[in-house]
């Protein structure tokens, strides 16, 4: 299983990233810890390189405030918002790392040595070869390239090193922004499921995007 590449593809796998991601560091508040080390690597105005690696101990707050942040929640997940709290968020990590069936293939996003997000590929179908991918960025790295330059690395793995003939992915209507990226990497539209999403106080369509490997 394509699960096996990981930690040979996180040693020397990158891609840079197009645009600038120079932010103002007034908009953010102080941050310490791995949060510290996003800030300032955000506040540089020269285009940085993004790289896709394995999880270390050192991401847990950073993948915690992704995960915990209610304001996106109905972007990243279909379940019902609710608070997080670390303990269930460590145990759910935990019950990842434990599956060994070789369903799941996730990557930190990294930037510099700072962890921005996540990006994993799932639900795979080992006949019709194909699987679905799903993606989060801390606020900061959004609108930056990033997420574009990560789709493309982790789609890139999934033709090659997992030998997928496609890959697909679900995106709320409303979040242009992901859209945009995804059709940046060579994603396009395939349909919707109309009204099929609650999102804070409103129905709105599941747009299906995907991306075939050439011949």
């Amino acid at each position: 299983m394509c699960q096996d590449n990981v930690k040979e593809l996180a040693d020397n796998y990158h891609h840079p990233t197009a645009g600038s991601l120079g932010l103002s560091a007034a908009l953010r508040p102080i941050a310490v810890g791995p949060l510290a080390l996003i800030d300032r690597i955000l506040d540089m105005s020269k285009p940085r390189a993004a790289m896709l690696r394995s999880r270390s101990k050192d991401d847990f707050d950073v993948l915690f405030r992704i995960a915990d942040d209610l304001a996106t929640w109905e972007e990243r997940s279909a379940a019902s918002p609710a608070p997080l709290t670390r303990e269930a968020f460590k145990n759910r990590l935990e019950q990842g790392d434990a599956d060994d069936t070789g369903k799941n293939v996730r990557f930190v996003i990294d930037v510099d040595g700072a962890a921005v997000g996540s990006v994993s590929l799932f639900d795979f179908d080992e006949l019709a070869r194909h699987a679905e991918v799903g993606i989060a960025l801390v606020p900061e790295a959004r609108g930056q390239g990033i997420g574009s330059a990560a789709i493309s690395q982790i789609v890139e793995f999934a033709f090659v090193r997992c030998n997928l003939r496609r890959v697909h992915l679900q995106v709320i209507e409303s979040n242009l922004g992901a859209i945009r990226a995804y059709e940046k990497a060579g994603f396009v539209v395939e349909g919707r499921q109309r009204q099929h999403a609650w999102v804070r106080g409103k129905y709105e369509d599941i747009v299906i995007m995907g991306i075939l490997r050439p011949a």
